[in-house]
């Protein structure tokens, strides 16, 4: 996962999970989102892989990160940008594909390789990882 600056979005939705106990919630309402009249008619597949790839940005922000963790979905061209930040800005992400899958740890893999583009992006005392969920035709990267 390389270091950059995500795309500029806009109709943003935002939520401040405290910890993983709020996941459910969080997934909850960013399904109600992804299905209701602002993105239109979205794949089932389409909708599953957002709020999975969201669930495991949000998951390793609360887990290997530093609270707080700051959660924000916006539109993009094409797409949703999903951005997790938190204040763990001098620990990168560390994807793995050399582990067994059945320890877990293959989130940002798999998200790596559904997203049409993804990254993340330190600053002085904040680090935000991001991907670009396709919602239209275009195929992932």
């Amino acid at each position: 996962m390389a270091t950059g600056s995500p795309p500029t979005g806009d109709h943003c939705w935002s939520w401040a999970p405290d910890g993983l106990e709020d996941l459910p919630r969080v997934r909850r309402e960013f399904q109600a989102h992804l299905t209701g009249p602002e993105l239109g008619e979205l794949d089932t597949d389409r909708v599953r892989e957002c709020v999975l790839a969201l669930d495991e940005l949000m998951s390793n922000g609360l887990r290997h990160g530093r609270a707080p963790v700051e959660v924000e979905v916006c539109s993009v061209r094409g797409g949703l940008l999903l951005m997790v930040s938190d204040r763990a800005a001098d620990e990168p992400p560390r994807p793995t594909s050399t582990r067994d899958p059945g320890q877990g740890g293959m989130g940002l893999g798999m998200i790596a390789s559904a997203s049409v583009a993804c990254g993340w992006e330190p600053t002085t005392d904040l680090k935000t990882v991001w991907a670009v969920m396709p919602t239209d035709e275009v195929s992932a990267a």
